[in-house]
């Protein structure tokens, strides 16, 4: 169990997963303020200096001879700090971090890509076992924002549609997405942060101009909507034996999913973000509600919060962006976490702090 719940850290999310933009529960938001800019007392001048700071140090740990982020799960580390970057204004051919950039889409269109089958690409270091799914859906995410904007393009084309029938292959009878892709003996199950974490990648997708089925998305909305309990949080699984468990990281990130999906004002989302708020409260911190999984946890409280706007954006991004700062080391970056890596929790660290520059189209929309 203690296994399988390290992985969920690397689940964005966000990606990705991920929270370095503005999102559809944003929109008021967004009209007060010009594109790329941040509202008014959003950012301080010394959480702009730890930004800087912080890139710079997530830079200096890429690996210059194969573009790769980390020493353990290096697709999601990698996918994560070009996420990062991206959510800076950086873009594979243009800008100070351009050639980073171009180094993290070289690595996962090089080093990482595998295919279990001719027609099928699953974004892998072929070690990271039961972390292997959420890795794949960050590489799916990254690449996604990327596509349009590099000189590798049709490649990108390529992988993606290989890696959308991965995803799509995978996918559960309830909806979810478990560790395992069809190919592996293990596949079957399902488990609420990969699932969260492979919505938003075949979002992405199909954002870039990528045919994605929508019964598919459906289909994991509802497995995300069936997740969340009567108190507001989010079960880990709807079909393991340990799935009554439940935690504030999960569901951040169903509630950021949810509303990123367009269920905007359900049962679900309201509950959702109300246990939220208890826990936070009840912590007096807004960052240490997030207390298992610390990066995981605040990347999608960061959206979620975004969502509710208002005095919960406020209270709560002041709050985590000072604690951040305060956080940070001296050389640039954060602190690893549960042993995912420096670069993980930089990049994780930055794309919270970025969520006012709303860069990234995939929490645009």
């Amino acid at each position: 169990m203690a296994a399988r719940a390290c992985t969920c850290a690397l689940s964005l999310a966000l990606a990705l997963s991920c929270a370095a933009g503005a999102l559809a529960g944003g929109a008021a938001a967004l009209a007060r303020a010009d594109e790329g800019a941040p509202l008014a007392g959003e950012m301080t001048p010394a959480a702009g200096r730890a930004v800087e700071r912080g890139l710079e140090r997530l830079v200096a740990l890429q690996n210059p001879h194969t573009g790769e982020f980390g020493e353990r799960y290096t697709v999601a580390s990698t996918a994560l700090a070009g996420l990062a970057l991206l959510a800076s204004g950086e873009v594979s051919g243009r800008g100070r971090r351009a050639e980073a950039v171009a180094g993290a889409v070289h690595y996962l269109l090089n080093a990482a890509l595998t295919r279990p089958a001719p027609d099928l690409v699953f974004f892998t270091n072929g070690r990271d076992d039961q972390g292997k799914m959420h890795s794949h859906g960050l590489a799916m995410l990254f690449l996604a924002e990327c596509y349009g904007t590099t000189d590798r393009d049709r490649e990108i084309r390529d992988a993606l549609r290989g890696a959308i029938r991965t995803t799509l292959r995978a996918q559960t009878t309830h909806g979810g997405w478990g560790y395992y892709i069809r190919e592996d003996p293990l596949w079957r199950e399902d488990e609420a942060s990969v699932t969260i974490t492979q919505i938003q990648a075949l979002r992405a997708c199909r954002n870039a101009g990528l045919a994605v089925p929508s019964g598919a998305i459906d289909a994991a909305v509802e497995y995300v909507r069936r997740s969340m309990t009567a108190d507001g949080s989010c079960r880990y699984s709807l079909t393991m034996a340990e799935g009554w468990r439940t935690s504030f990281e999960l569901t951040a990130a169903a509630v950021s999913t949810l509303h990123a999906s367009g269920i905007y004002d359900s049962p679900e989302v309201r509950r959702g973000l109300e246990y939220l708020r208890r826990e936070i409260r009840a912590l007096k911190s807004p960052g240490k509600a997030s207390h298992n999984f610390y990066f995981y946890g605040n990347l999608y409280a960061a959206q979620a919060m975004f969502q509710a706007g208002g005095e919960d954006w406020r209270t709560w991004f002041s709050g985590m962006r000072d604690e951040l700062v305060k956080a940070q080391k001296p050389s640039g970056g954060w602190e690893d976490e549960r042993n995912f890596g420096e670069a993980y929790a930089t990049a994780s660290a930055l794309l919270i702090l970025q969520v006012p520059a709303r860069y990234l189209p995939i929490f645009a929309d």
